[in-house]
């Protein structure tokens, strides 16, 4: 639910005029551990827990991602898992110095949705996606740039990303819309469309 609930609200910010997303912790030390390990204890055998349980993760991500403004994610401390699928499906992603990541699912035994690989390949890479998930090794934000997982590091994310929101601000709708489903294409493999022409 709390998925839902994540792009329920982003989705009506947009609709109140947001003009820019950011996505970050309201807890100190921490953007998020990952998903509820005691909610993916208690699906083994149930399909259709497992069904809805990943149909509302990728659901949300899909409709945050598709948001029609900049969506930043702001990462203080550590971002694990499926913490990590929340943050590549936003635009942009600024790291604290302390952030850390990890994406463990070969540790404890689980698969990781085929559209967050899909997006972790488009940012880091096939060699880079393969180290992080199948070793579940923890990186720094200095790494975590280095390899393209995020755009930039900063003292504290939380400042430097209210800069970055106020200059997407400042942009045209119209162009963040078309050019966000430009960059998508592009990532897809895209390299030409005439609805890209015709937007151009």
């Amino acid at each position: 639910a709390d998925w839902a609930d994540l792009a329920d609200i982003a989705e009506r910010a947009v609709a109140e005029g947001a003009r820019t997303v950011i996505i970050r912790s309201a807890v100190t030390g921490i953007f998020s551990a990952g998903a509820d390990l005691v909610e993916l204890e208690a699906l083994p055998g149930d399909a259709v827990g497992q069904r809805r349980m990943r149909t509302a993760m990728c659901g949300a991500l899909d409709r945050l991602s598709r948001l029609p403004v900049a969506t930043i994610a702001a990462i203080d401390g550590g971002c694990f898992g499926a913490g990590v699928a929340l943050v590549i499906a936003c635009d942009l992603r600024i790291g604290g110095h302390m952030a850390q990541f990890a994406i463990p699912p070969a540790r404890l035994g689980i698969g990781y949705p085929q559209e967050d690989i899909a997006r972790l390949v488009a940012l880091v890479g096939p060699g880079q996606a393969a180290r992080l998930m199948l070793t579940g090794e923890r990186i720094g934000a200095d790494e975590a740039h280095r390899i393209g997982l995020i755009e930039a590091v900063a003292h504290s994310a939380h400042g430097a990303v209210n800069n970055l929101a106020a200059l997407c601000s400042e942009s045209s709708p119209a162009s963040v819309v078309m050019l966000k489903r430009a960059i998508a294409a592009a990532a897809a493999g895209e390299r030409s469309g005439a609805v890209f022409d015709e937007a151009f």
